[in-house]
């Protein structure tokens, strides 16, 4: 423990206080709800409830906002995602609570979890699970496997198994993880899977103060990379595929472009360098650590995203800003397949993909009310979505 904390606070000096802070604020919720008598009728959100990934930041407070903006306020017990449920604590949940919820985000992932009793994520063992009483409910949760990742542990299967056999709905933030779910399950219950969008794609719906008003064409880019399991994301070309970046980023510099590299996690500081050497000058921004408003705030601002990150291109396209794809893991495809617009997006594992990134941000940005307005129309469409889905939860949450 003593290494690894050592390592993050020579990695990151500036960030390593309100990320220890944070951390040290969820274990407490924790230790709290373990000692003391929770409030009854209250929903346990299984989350990440800590700053650290602006991804997660905006994804977990969406999620509760999304459900609250459907049906109604809610008393909220969040409890840390990856932290060992103990049978202790499905006897409070049976006990007090009216409603389990877990998610959203990428849970569904082999290796994440450092000994994990499920085998994804969700690190409550197979008999407490079964013991469970109270509506489960699934929302917005992806598959978020890598390319060339290992398979999962054995004891998956009869985990995911059981998970969808008793939960009340089990909400998927793609179809392309509906897909792969469903090769771990019998057919009846593949049948229960929906599609259920990650909240954040309607961001500019559930917080509309944040959202762009689109009245003007601006031209601020900002870049997001993603260092994180680089190997498998850039496969072994890591320099290479940056200086392409870079390289297309200098195109739309030259036509007057504000370039900003926005570091959503602590280990993308890594790349600023490579892209320095590359020759582009940009402005670094640095929301790891920001709490919500400033997370938006900074988004409300961009025009263009180009990013790896899920949640890099969700949140920004959630306020209505226009995105494009750097794609390195398969859940950026099934989100641009979702919304119809494949052509948003190149596979930076291709070598020589910088003019495909160029020619793909220009056909983004060469009449921005019309790109604009097929992200309106997709977020109407996905709003609606979720509501019907939400529909089906209502009676879990009265």
């Amino acid at each position: 423990m003593f290494l690894k904390t050592l390592k993050s606070l020579l990695s990151d000096p500036a960030g390593f206080a309100p990320r220890a802070g944070s951390a040290l604020l969820e274990r407490a919720r924790l230790a709290a709800y373990r000692r003391l008598s929770p409030q009854r009728g209250a929903v346990v959100h299984y989350g990440v409830h800590r700053n650290g990934n602006a991804g997660d930041t905006a994804l977990f407070a969406a999620t509760r906002l999304l459900f609250e903006s459907h049906l109604g306020k809610q008393d909220w017990i969040k409890l840390p995602v990856r932290s060992a449920v103990r049978p202790a604590d499905v006897d409070r949940i049976n006990r007090h609570a009216k409603a389990v919820l877990v998610g959203g985000g990428g849970l569904i992932i082999p290796d994440s979890v450092s000994a994990s009793q499920s085998g994804w994520q969700w690190n409550i063992a197979l008999a407490d699970l079964k013991r469970l009483e109270v509506p489960l409910v699934l929302s917005a949760v992806g598959y978020n496997t890598f390319h060339g990742q290992s398979a999962f542990a054995q004891k998956f299967a009869e985990h995911v198994t059981e998970t969808v056999s008793r939960a009340a709905f089990v909400g998927l933030r793609n179809t392309g993880s509906i897909r792969s779910l469903a090769a771990h399950l019998p057919d009846d219950l593949a049948a229960k899977l929906r599609f259920q969008p990650c909240p954040t794609t309607v961001l500019g719906k559930l917080l509309p103060q944040y959202a762009q008003s689109g009245e003007t064409a601006g031209r601020h880019l900002s870049i997001n990379l993603a260092y994180d399991r680089a190997e498998r994301r850039f496969n072994g070309k890591v320099e290479e595929c940056v200086a392409e970046i870079a390289d297309a980023a200098r195109h739309l510099a030259s036509q007057g472009w504000r370039v900003t590299v926005a570091l959503h996690d602590p280990r993308d500081r890594f790349f600023l360098p490579l892209l320095r050497n590359a020759g582009l000058s940009f402005d670094v921004v640095d929301i790891a650590h920001a709490r919500l408003p400033a997370i938006l705030a900074f988004y409300q601002g961009v025009d263009l995203t180009i990013g790896m990150r899920g949640h890099g291109q969700m949140a920004p396209f959630g306020l209505g800003g226009m995105i494009f794809t750097l794609s390195s893991h398969p859940k950026m495809n099934y989100f641009l397949e979702d919304i119809g617009q494949t052509q948003w997006g190149v596979d930076i594992r291709t070598p020589g993909f910088r003019d495909a990134l160029i020619a793909g941000m220009e056909a983004v940005i060469v009449d921005p009310a019309a790109t604009r307005q097929v992200i309106h129309a997709e977020q109407d469409r996905l709003w609606t979505l979720m509501a019907e889905n939400l529909r089906l939860c209502a009676p879990h949450f009265a």
